[in-house]
């Protein structure tokens, strides 16, 4: 089942960074990030194709194990203090 996660959800913690340049690549930031958040998180520009990545919210456990391919990158340790996602999309 796809659901739409948008900033002004009631969720809330949900934000995008782009950096702009040569090739423009945006972050998703998931706050607060819990088991329900799993899932696949897609990417899709008016000018380009879709990309999409499977995210996996773990609680206590190292992220490494749960990557998959070149395009997920965690860059905050998963903790039960502070749980934080960032999904890198290349493209988008």
């Amino acid at each position: 089942m796809a659901r739409e996660i948008n900033y002004d959800s009631p969720r809330g913690g949900v934000s995008v960074i782009t950096e702009k340049g040569e090739t423009t690549t945006s972050h998703l930031l998931v706050q607060r990030a819990k088991a329900p958040d799993s899932g696949r998180y897609t990417c899709a520009p008016a000018n380009a194709n879709p990309r999409s990545v499977l995210v996996h919210v773990l609680s206590g456990e190292h992220p490494a194990a749960m990557q998959h391919g070149g395009q997920l990158r965690l860059q905050y340790p998963l903790s039960a203090a502070l749980l934080s996602v960032i999904v890198t999309l290349m493209g988008c």
